[in-house]
């Protein structure tokens, strides 16, 4: 039976850019609609990128029983534009972006993230972990891959639990509609990192945000080996088209592995006229060796899952081959591998 009409006044619009996100978007919106906000002060907007699944009739299933859910069509299917359709939908003053495939482990996330704008915020920055209920092996290993000092760029706040004011350039995701728009909403360009780019035009501006652990959305870490690597090569792409933008930005980790990759393909070659080039060469493959076989055993007996020590060790190449690829595609305009194969907006 449809919900009935209730005039409402949000003063928050949490919109969810997706795209063929059908086995995770009931999940995520049941968890939202669960949320101890006042029913008449949200509003969610799931914009779907065309989707090849059935997310469209899933989600409007769920409309038809919550009049706070609407479905927008986003026919570019990229990321960026959801985001700036959903943002110009929106009938609240505050904007949350939450991803398709998340989890929210608090019923007052929305609450929290409200009475921080309602404060005085113009921007919030959350934890963003990758600890997925019900996580396969792989997921797992995934996960504590990604949170080791070799998985990501440590002043990255994804990871960081505590609370803080801080730059948005790493987490930011929620935003005022008019600092949204007075920046001038996110780059459609951008195929991937676009919300980076967004962010790094706020910190260029001075903006801080709130960074708090009741904001906390968990992300599903991807199954496989090759979407890993598909993901992590996205990203160096983005970064290094916001690097060409933007060169007095860190890009963390992925131009260190850019040089890294380019080193190790030519040292052999250059050890055929100068010997000692192959010794360096056995030297970077020991060192890389022993670094990561230190953090795959540091992590997985930390975790209390030893035996994923040897999951956690194959996910590590496949993080640094794409995030290394990737960044050198990008500076040489090379191939972006367009999300359109998985079809999954956001990390």
């Amino acid at each position: 039976m449809p919900a009935e009409h209730v005039e409402r006044h949000p003063e928050l619009t949490v919109v969810l850019p997706v795209r063929n996100e059908g086995e995770h978007i009931e999940r995520i919106l049941a968890d939202l609609c669960d949320q101890d906000i006042a029913p008449e002060l949200v509003e969610f907007l799931v914009v779907d990128g065309r989707s090849d699944d059935d997310t469209q009739e899933r989600v409007t299933r769920l409309a038809a029983a919550d009049p706070r859910i609407r479905l927008l069509d986003n026919p570019r299917r990229l990321a960026g534009a959801a985001r700036n359709i959903g943002a110009a939908a929106a009938a609240a003053p505050y904007i949350l972006f939450v991803d398709g495939h998340c989890r929210v482990p608090s019923r007052h996330m929305l609450s929290a993230v409200l009475e921080a704008f309602r404060a005085g915020a113009v921007c919030v920055s959350r934890p963003q972990p990758l600890d997925w209920p019900d996580a396969t092996p792989f997921q797992q290993a995934v996960s504590l891959a990604r949170s080791s000092w070799l998985g990501h760029d440590a002043r990255s706040r994804i990871y960081d639990s505590g609370y803080s004011t801080c730059s948005p350039l790493s987490a930011g995701c929620g935003y005022t509609r008019e600092l949204y728009f007075a920046v001038g909403g996110v780059d459609e360009s951008f195929d991937a990192c676009e919300d980076l780019e967004f962010n790094a035009r706020l910190a260029a501006r001075g903006i801080t945000a709130v960074h708090h652990p009741d904001f906390t959305v968990i992300y599903a870490p991807r199954s496989r080996w090759r979407t890993l690597l598909r993901q992590l090569y996205r990203y160096g792409y983005g970064r290094a088209r916001l690097w060409r933008r933007r060169p007095s930005l860190r890009m963390g980790l992925a131009p260190l592995l850019s040089l890294f990759l380019l080193l190790l393909a030519v040292l052999p070659v250059a050890a055929v006229w100068w010997p000692p080039a192959g010794h360096l060469w056995l030297l970077m493959v020991a060192v890389y060796g022993a670094a990561a076989a230190a953090t795959t055993v540091v992590q997985a007996v930390t975790a209390g899952r030893p035996g994923l020590w040897w999951r956690i060790l194959a996910c590590l190449p496949a993080i640094h081959l794409g995030a290394g690829l990737g960044f050198l595609s990008g500076l040489l305009g090379g191939p972006p591998w367009s999300h359109h194969a998985d079809g999954h907006h956001g990390r």
